[in-house]
C-alpha cells in the first residue's frame, strides 16, 4: 500500500494537502489510541492485578476502598486467585465484592461493548443488501445472526410439514 501510495504523491501535483489529511487522521489516531491504552501512570490500577498487596495510590473511592482491604485480607480469595486468571477471579467475586468487581472488570475490558455494536453493525450490512432491501423488520434477522446460541435446523424442521395437503 505505502508504494501505492508513494507513486500517488509522486504523480499527484496537489500531493501536499492529501499529506497534510494523512497526518492530521494519523495524529487523531494516536491521541484516540493513547486516550484508551494509557501509557503514563499505571499505579493506580495495581490494586487490580495485584489485590492482596498494599497499595497506597489505587484512587478508589472510599466504599471501594474498603471493600479492597476486606478482599485482601481474605485468605481463601488469595488462594483462589493463584490459580485463576484476573478476569475469572474478578468475576468470581462479582457476589461478594460487585463494586469492586464492576470497576475492574471496567478497567480490564475497555471495548466490551463497541464489539458488539461493530458485530450488530456489520451483520446488519450483510442483511440488508441490494437484493433483500425491502425488508421491512430487521430485529428477528438481526437476533439470529448476533446470537452465540446455534439453531437447531433438525428440531425446527422436524416441526413442519414438508408439503401440506390442500
Amino acid at each position: 500500500m505505502f508504494s501505492e501510495l508513494h507513486d500517488f504523491l509522486e504523480s499527484d501535483m496537489n500531493a501536499n494537502s492529501l499529506k497534510e489529511s494523512i497526518t492530521c487522521h494519523l495524529r487523531s489516531l494516536l491521541d484516540k489510541f493513547n486516550q484508551y491504552f494509557l501509557t503514563e501512570n499505571v499505579e493506580p490500577f495495581d490494586w487490580v492485578r495485584q489485590p492482596f498487596t498494599n497499595c497506597s495510590s489505587n484512587n478508589l473511592p472510599s466504599e471501594l476502598e474498603d471493600a479492597l482491604i476486606e478482599l485482601s485480607s481474605d485468605r481463601t480469595l488469595q488462594a483462589s486467585f493463584a490459580s485463576k486468571t484476573l478476569d475469572e477471579f474478578w468475576l468470581s467475586v462479582v457476589q461478594e465484592y460487585p463494586g469492586l468487581s464492576k470497576a475492574a472488570m471496567d478497567i480490564l475490558t475497555p471495548f466490551g461493548s463497541t464489539y458488539l455494536c461493530e458485530m450488530t453493525f456489520s451483520s446488519l450490512a450483510y442483511i440488508k443488501n441490494k437484493y433483500r432491501c425491502r425488508l421491512n423488520s430487521m430485529e428477528e434477522n438481526l437476533r439470529v445472526a448476533v446470537s452465540s446460541i446455534d439453531p437447531r435446523i433438525d428440531l425446527l424442521c422436524s416441526r413442519k410439514q414438508a408439503h401440506p395437503s390442500h
